[in-house]
């Protein structure tokens, strides 16, 4: 209960909304008890209701020379999380590579053919008796990255690519796609060119061929990158659990020495002219050569990070 601010009349009232007194339901409208705050009010009104709509204009105008939003949809999605995720990106780009290998053409364009000179390429034809190389490296020097998009079968790029998605998403969380895909590329080179100094010490060593194997045949694949990411998390992760080739389970560290060991142990009978069954026909010393790149990434991650990030905790993988 109030006292109406009009006639003195005690009831329940209501406050005005121009001048805020409070008046009784007889005088509560502002005609009614002549209100001096009336005009001013509704002027004030009438220009936040103008502002409003200039404002409204303004905005219509503004969005009007500008594209419409894309609907959302299944593809849209799936394009964009792949340009924001450098692993889902790489993925993608090698398995769409690996559908195009059908034409012989891109894969002699894309290739890495480890000779130095037509001489290699024409003593490694004649000694095969098939075209087993169409050009040397000089002549095609982008074969050092392109051939981390090619692979000899389905396995060969299910393993890769299974083996990058696990590792290389870990890394990126750490250290971002930017990073994440400059730092595959750069251990891609680097095993394109340990696999070519090797396979050319071979060639100088013993000709065309050693142990039954061609010494400068060509290579496909993104091993020697992937393995890089396996060396990074193994410097960061030194007590995670993996599956070494998909079966053996071991602490990661172990798995790497057990990694190493064998490939080295395949590089030293190559060079000895033994060919091993199995490993022997890996191409070890790229996959050296990218472990070696992961693990002083990784090294240099862990003196950078190891200390201030929680990310670097036990994992399983």
């Amino acid at each position: 209960m109030g006292e109406c601010s009009k006639c003195g009349k005690k009831a329940m009232t209501f406050t005005c909304r121009y001048c805020n007194d409070k008046f009784c339901s007889e005088h509560r409208l502002p005609e009614n008890h002549d209100c001096e705050g009336l005009e001013k009010g509704v002027k004030q009104e009438k220009e936040e209701t103008r502002k409003w709509f200039e404002e409204k204009k303004l905005k219509q105008e503004t969005h009007k020379g500008q594209p419409k939003r894309p609907k959302s949809s299944l593809a849209r999605d799936a394009v964009r999380t792949i340009k924001n995720n450098a692993t889902y990106g790489i993925i993608a780009v090698t398995v769409l590579s690996f559908l195009l290998q059908a034409s012989t053409a891109y894969v002699n364009f894309m290739q890495l053919s480890p000779a130095l000179s037509q001489a290699a390429v024409d003593a490694i034809n004649a000694a095969t008796g098939q075209q087993m190389l169409n050009s040397t490296l000089i002549k095609q020097p982008w074969t050092l990255l392109t051939v981390m998009l090619l692979h000899s079968g389905f396995f060969h790029l299910f393993a890769n690519m299974v083996t990058f998605y696990f590792f290389g998403s870990v890394v990126e969380k750490t250290i971002g796609s930017r990073e994440t895909l400059k730092i595959y590329v750069i251990s891609g080179l680097a095993a394109s060119i340990g696999f070519v100094l090797f396979r050319n010490i071979l060639y100088y060593m013993y000709g065309p061929t050693v142990g039954g194997m061609p010494t400068l045949s060509p290579a496909v694949g993104a091993s020697g990158a992937v393995i890089a990411f396996l060396g990074i998390v193994a410097m960061l992760y030194p007590e995670a659990e993996v599956l070494l080739y998909f079966f053996i389970p071991m602490k990661i560290r172990t798995a790497v020495l057990a990694f190493g060991g064998l490939e080295a142990i395949n590089l030293l009978f190559k060079l000895g002219g033994v060919t091993l069954p199995v490993i022997g026909f890996f191409a070890s010393s790229a996959h050296l050569t990218g472990l070696l790149v992961g693990l002083w990434y990784g090294k240099k991650l862990k003196e950078r990070y190891g200390r201030k990030n929680s990310f670097f905790e036990v994992a399983r993988f």
